[in-house]
């Protein structure tokens, strides 16, 4: 419990992506930014709805663009360039 009262201490103020400030005192950002603590690392970081949006959808599309690659394998040909 000591060590995670230390880690909330390094909580930033604003949005480790984008810059936007963030307000502890609001409920509201409170229950709706993402907080990634590094305990090893002794890292926190902090990231706005928006911004952690953007990291999921993009996490989503290398998921899907490697689930294609090992479904076709090697044997997809590249469309721009002719056999």
């Amino acid at each position: 419990m000591k060590q995670q009262l230390t880690m909330f201490g390094k909580l930033g103020e604003q949005c480790s992506t984008c810059e936007k400030p963030f307000d502890k005192k609001s409920k509201e950002q409170v229950t709706t930014w993402n907080v990634v603590v590094r305990e090893k690392e002794k890292i926190v970081r902090l990231y706005c709805p928006e911004c952690w949006g953007k990291a999921i959808k993009m996490i989503e599309e290398i998921q899907n663009d490697l689930r294609i690659q090992r479904e076709g394998g090697e044997s997809c040909s590249n469309p721009s360039q002719p056999e």
